[in-house]
């Protein structure tokens, strides 16, 4: 049996269907109970003595059959398993398998449980793994419906939710040591917002004599107060390489630095979703510099971790005499003719027949129409090529194609493969006759060749759009074809708009002086890493199954880092003009934030200081946030929007486009407003103009906050002054109902016994009000009650 494949031992299944895979979580009392600490009794030997009867009338899909190789059954694994899970009463198990390798960076012999979990009509699907030798959980992934947060403990600190972490790893691992686990937080997902019930990621790494390493990590969710929700081991069987690199730091920056090159280009403002189309003159890396360096030989590596052999090409102007792009708007207005026309433009596989057509919109872009067309084999049997491509269906253009293949059928050998300099000419042909404007705004700038270790020769070209003379960074086109100039894969990205690039721009110093300055900031660092442990190799969406195996491998590698971009390698544009280093990743978690210096002493001064923690409100570059001024009814949508999720901006980015309410996608207040309709927080209404300019008064944020909470049919019960108790101005009140609840709650308290309605709300008093709803984040039973972003 192949490495790679799964053996089944029973694939029997329950009544109950599997209808969803929900949140990770676990309760952390439960944990304890799979292992006694300090016993050196492992935990399949604490459940062998499990009674292998059957329930009643129910069919077990696990039994007591040890497969070679494991030292527990299946039924074991099972127990093991429910120990981990707070109601194992209600769980069943619908399929279980022995899993000689899964592939996925975990070479572990293991039981493989799916499970489900009914309650009422409505059934809830989730998985574990556990070790076949060792009986050690591997990972886990349980129901959100299984939570039982208890949300009047008091919320843990995350060195606090680290710490319980690490003392459940020593407890728990039998085989590491906490001492040898080092957080990385670069692989930490989404900054937790403001509005969500406290949680903390946790990403560990194991050092190997002392060196970072990619393999046998641990992943873990800790909640606030203290619970493991979810916890998942990465467990490599290889053998590590020897700690002594034979090209030290010096001989590996030498070779780095010899290659390393800048180039002037057009850089957005932001890498991904882009909404305003903002571009600024900048300086960035040539793309081989972001490849790890193989410390042994010195080499540069590719990302499936052999000898890279990209080239850089100096001058890949495509040559104007080509045949260019012509629209072709009458074939692509309907999905049959849009098929022919890709039909037309690229050879597809032979016997490919038509299975849908699809029209859509562009991912960037819902204003551009496209058809999603998809070909594949008349009953592959579960195998064979499929191809898939998207076509605008005004102009015909082909912004995507790409060939899969789902089986291990050797794909047919190329006897006589065309050389790279054919291979060129024909991409240059390609890419002339389905890219409009392809000989003036499009270069190759590098060059792949991909088939090592007996796999079929691939090349892969990448050209950069160049607006005159310069680089538009984020716009780029991927060719990848076969030995005998076969197209595999085509995908094509162009969002810069000409006329909004700062052309007038000059860069105030030179590219030579930009290189100093990169090298002066990127560290290359010593580490293990992991390479391999997967079938065949995948070539831009083609899967080529004639090499078989690729043998998981660790190698002794250097990576480049920049000081300024831990988080995304070397990719930090450096201004042109200003000669500051710019940060266009969306940053998660961890942003630079000015220090705060109009806030001490202030009555919301802590408020304050919590909001700009959660970047719902972000000072300016004096580190002012200006407490006492009012804000207006965008403002507050936007504060509201930034405490569901601080990344907002880029979930609505240009995914998109229709205007709404009055308002343009690009206007300051869409993507907040967006945040809320999703939400249900704002009445959906697209045609009535929204007056987000108006300064907030007290009556409307207790109208807005009752939404929100989802009282707001409950409020219209209370309209008469004498329901609105304690303030003397409750005849003035619109929402008197609205106040009521605000009150009643604590989230607008009065003043000088009035409620105020129409006094204006401040940043500050905006401030204290969302921190005090923060507390109801998972503790109502309306708001939030079951949100986790």
């Amino acid at each position: 049996m192949n490495s790679t494949e799964k053996k089944k031992v029973r694939v029997k299944r329950t009544v109950c269907a599997v209808t969803a895979t929900a949140m990770l979580c676990l309760a952390q009392p439960v944990w304890g109970e799979a292992s006694v600490p300090g016993s050196g009794v492992t935990v399949f030997e604490q459940v062998a003595a499990v009674n292998s009867g059957e329930n009643s009338g129910e069919v077990s899909v696990t039994d007591n059959e040890i497969p070679k190789g494991a030292q527990i059954s299946s039924k074991q694994a099972e127990e093991i398993v429910k120990k981990a899970i707070p109601e194992p009463k209600n769980v069943k198990i619908s399929n279980v398998q022995f899993l000689e390798n899964d592939g996925l960076r975990t070479s572990v012999l293991a039981w493989d449980l799916q499970m489900s979990m009914t309650r009422g009509n409505t059934t809830s699907g989730f998985s574990a793994q556990v070790n076949a030798v060792t009986g050690e959980l591997i990972n886990i992934y349980l129901p959100n419906r299984m939570q039982n947060l208890d949300s009047d403990k008091p919320v843990v600190t995350r060195e606090a939710a680290k710490a319980k972490a690490l003392q459940w790893i020593s407890s728990h691992v039998l085989d590491m040591k906490a001492s040898d686990l080092k957080e990385n937080e670069a692989y930490l997902g989404m900054q937790t917002a403001l509005f969500s019930p406290p949680r903390y990621d946790f990403y560990f790494q194991t050092s190997v004599n002392g060196i970072e390493s990619d393999v046998n990590s641990i992943s873990m969710t800790i909640d606030g107060y203290g619970n493991i929700v979810s916890y998942s081991r990465n467990q490599i069987s290889e053998d590590f390489p020897s700690s002594t690199p034979k090209w030290d730091e010096a001989a590996i920056r030498k070779v780095f630095e010899e290659q390393f090159k800048v180039t002037l280009a057009y850089v957005p403002d932001r890498l991904y979703n882009n909404t305003k189309g903002n571009y600024f003159l900048g300086y960035i890396a040539n793309e081989q510099s972001g490849l790890s360096l193989d410390a042994n030989t010195g080499k540069f590596l590719s990302f499936s971790g052999e000898d890279s052999e990209i080239i850089s090409v100096e001058n890949g102007a495509i040559p104007p005499s080509l045949e260019s792009f012509k629209p072709n708007t009458s074939s692509a207005a309907n999905g049959e003719g849009a098929a022919r026309l890709v039909e037309s433009q690229i050879k597809l596989p032979a016997g490919l027949k038509t299975e849908s057509k699809m029209l859509g919109t562009r991912w960037n872009n819902s204003a551009i129409k496209t058809w999603n067309i998809r070909w594949g084999e008349p009953n592959p049997m579960g195998g064979g090529e499929m191809v898939s491509a998207e076509v605008d269906a005004k102009t015909g253009q082909i912004y995507s194609f790409n060939r899969y293949r789902f089986d291990r059928s050797v794909a047919a050998e190329v006897k006589n493969s065309i050389s790279q300099q054919a291979a060129q000419e024909l991409a240059f042909e390609t890419v002339s006759r389905l890219v409009p404007n392809a000989s003036e705004e499009w270069r190759l700038t590098s060059v792949d060749k991909l088939g090592k270790n007996d796999q079929p020769l691939h090349y892969q070209f990448t050209f950069q759009r160049y607006i005159g003379d310069i680089l538009v960074m984020g716009d780029t086109l991927s060719l990848t074809m076969d030995g005998s100039g076969q197209t595999l894969n085509f995908s094509v990205n162009s969002e810069a708009v000409p006329s909004k690039l700062p052309s007038d721009v000059k860069p105030a110093f030179s590219a030579e002086q930009a290189r100093s300055k990169y090298l002066q900031e990127i560290d290359l660092k010593l580490k293990y890493g992991y390479y391999g442990n997967y079938y065949g190799s995948y070539y831009g969406g083609y899967v080529s199954s004639a090499s078989g195996d690729m043998k998981p491998e660790i190698k002794l590698i250097y990576y480049p880092t920049h000081k300024k971009g831990a988080f995304s390698g070397i990719s930090v544009p450096l201004d042109a003009k200003s000669g500051v280093w710019r940060d266009i990743i969306p940053e998660m978690r961890n942003k630079d934030i000015p220090a705060l210096t109009d806030t001490a002493g202030h009555p919301a001064e802590a408020a304050l200081k919590d909001l700009v923690k959660y970047q719902v409100l972000i000072p300016d570059k004096d580190g002012k946030v200006y407490p006492d001024r009012q804000i207006t009814l965008g403002e507050w949508y936007q504060f509201v929007a930034a405490s569901v999720t601080p990344s907002y901006e880029q979930i609505y980015g240009r995914t998109t486009m229709d205007p709404y309410a009055g308002l343009q996608p690009d206007h300051p207040y869409y993507q907040a407003v967006q945040t809320l309709i999703a939400q249900n927080w704002i009445p959906y209404d697209p045609d009535s103009p929204l007056q987000l300019e108006r300064k907030l008064t007290r009556d409307e944020l207790a109208s807005s906050l009752t939404r929100i909470l989802n009282y707001e049919k409950l409020s219209k019960a209370f309209i008469l002054p004498t329901d609105v108790q304690g303030v003397s101005d409750a005849e003035n009140i619109t929402n008197k109902g609205a106040a009521l609840i605000a009150l009643k709650l604590g989230l607008i308290p009065a003043v000088d016994g009035k409620f105020l309605p129409e006094r204006e709300v401040t940043r500050a008093e905006a401030a204290e009000v969302l921190i005090r709803m923060s507390k109801l984040a998972g503790r109502s039973d309306s708001f939030l009650s079951s949100y986790f972003y």
